[in-house]
């Protein structure tokens, strides 16, 4: 029995396929100690930067901007522990915001608030975080409130 290799040729810009180098761009950061209550609404900034490729978030003021046009999905997690504080955050894109989302910690336990959004960018468009008058986020060291984000495909 003899087997041969066949080989086909695929002219890939025909289906469309296209092999340029696609923009990588992926973070995700955590506070560093807890927050609040907040006196006034308050930007989150998540100093403690697990993975920042691209370079497009600011580990300085907590925001994230868009590198190139695209489409991204951001998401946060937030955490809160003392009885009679509440927690959650506000997500902005630039000015407007997208999300509110709020927990009454009513007994002392931990409590935890996740939200995820995809977007469509422009480049220089800003994405964060708000804590809202009187809210608080509980931290320790392991990471319980995370900001995180990653281009789904450029536009």
């Amino acid at each position: 029995m003899e087997l041969s290799m066949c080989s086909v040729s695929l002219n890939y810009d025909v289906l469309g396929f296209e092999f340029a180098e696609r923009p990588k761009v992926a973070f995700s950061a955590a506070l560093s100690a807890s927050l609040g209550p907040a006196s006034g609404i308050v930007n989150v900034v998540y100093s403690k930067v697990i993975t920042n490729i691209g370079g497009a978030y600011n580990p300085n003021t907590g925001i994230f901007t868009a590198p190139v046009r695209g489409v991204y999905y951001i998401r946060f997690t937030t955490c809160s522990q003392n009885s009679g504080y509440n927690s959650g955050v506000q997500l902005y894109k630039n000015s407007e915001k997208l999300l509110y989302l709020y927990e009454y910690n009513y007994n002392g336990y931990q409590r935890y608030i996740s939200g995820g959004i995809t977007l469509q960018l422009e480049v220089g468009d800003a994405v964060h975080t708000r804590l809202p008058d009187t809210l608080m986020l509980y931290e320790t060291d392991t990471n319980r409130n995370t900001f995180s984000g990653f281009l789904i495909f450029t536009m």
